[in-house]
């Protein structure tokens, strides 16, 4: 599953074309990463909006990030795909406040929401689950470990302080709530949750623009992805920031995990019958995910995996 960023949304003639130029840049990072960037969207203008108790969210972006004011700084939740747009993030916060960001929380290693890191001032705290941690280390010793070249300074921010699992925190005044349930998105998730505002930065856990059914990889969990929104769902929050697309209400996530687990148990039934992967998607009517979300497998491709491993591996864990 490491190997999904590798098809990252370049289509046809043009995934070939780039994939030609990086097997001859093999040994030029700084290169290879300046000439993908050419071929993804970088967006001009992030949009902030308030969303409550100083707390901000950022769209526009790859992918979603926020922001909260506390004390005498800025807690900064994810740091954008580019570092050219980590700096327009900056931007936009310093519109909002003259206090200087010192924390930024990862909810986990995917680039998009790593990659920005060296737009920050050296020297600054750094968060992120174990896991995640550990896929930075290995991103920077191994450019192309997880799929898409570690941009150029990103050894200078490696996360100074990990969550093994969940943990209360005052955050410069701000207390902060990080949740890492289980493997689910991937296996270093932290969910974000301020409980004061009643907000949650949930990182790829959820994302509300690939479609009805979680997308897992990076060692991610489809019985974890559960596991991970029902703890999300206990909480006593209602504003629920997507890693990618829009913010959905509590009832709308609850109907998402609903059908997560009703297709998962549909899954699980034509696996035991002994279909094969192929007959499983056509029963179900499965299709790829669109756009971006493309490089990633269907919800019923990482289900059929997992019973597939445990199987053969003779564990009960699917359930």
């Amino acid at each position: 599953m490491r190997g999904a960023w590798k098809k990252f949304a370049i289509a046809g003639a043009s995934l070939v074309a780039v994939a030609l130029v990086l097997g001859g840049l093999a040994a030029m990072p700084s290169t290879r990463f300046a000439i993908l960037r050419t071929v993804l969207p970088l967006t001009t203008t992030l949009t902030v909006a308030p969303l409550r108790g100083n707390a901000y969210w950022i769209s526009g972006g790859i992918s979603n990030t926020g922001f909260v004011v506390g004390d005498t700084g800025v807690v900064v939740i994810d740091t954008q795909m580019f570092v050219s747009t980590a700096r327009k993030q900056l931007e936009d916060i310093a519109r909002i406040t003259t206090k200087p960001v010192n924390v930024v929380i990862l909810t986990h290693s995917d680039p998009d929401h790593v990659n920005g890191l060296p737009a920050y001032p050296h020297g600054i705290e750094i968060i992120a689950q174990e896991n995640a941690r550990a896929d930075i280390v290995r991103a920077v010793r191994d450019p192309l470990s997880n799929g898409f070249p570690a941009v150029p300074g990103l050894a200078g921010y490696v996360p100074t302080q990990t969550v093994q699992s969940t943990v209360s925190k005052v955050i410069d005044g701000v207390n902060v709530v990080l949740m890492h349930v289980a493997a689910a998105h991937t296996d270093g998730d932290l969910i974000v949750y301020l409980p004061a505002q009643k907000i949650v930065f949930a990182g790829d856990v959820i994302t509300t623009n690939t479609g009805r059914f979680p997308v897992i990889h990076l060692d991610g969990s489809s019985l974890g992805w559960i596991e991970s929104m029902k703890a999300i769902l206990a909480l006593d929050a209602d504003l629920y920031v997507p890693g990618h697309g829009d913010m959905l209400t509590k009832a709308e996530l609850e109907s998402r995990l609903a059908a997560s687990v009703e297709r998962r148990a549909q899954v699980k039934v034509l696996f035991d019958e002994g279909k094969t992967l192929e007959q499983a998607k056509a029963a179900l009517k499965d299709v790829p995910l669109k756009g971006t979300a493309a490089q990633f497998p269907t919800f019923v491709a990482t289900t059929y995996e997992e019973l597939a491993v445990d199987k053969a591996s003779g564990s009960s864990m699917s359930k």
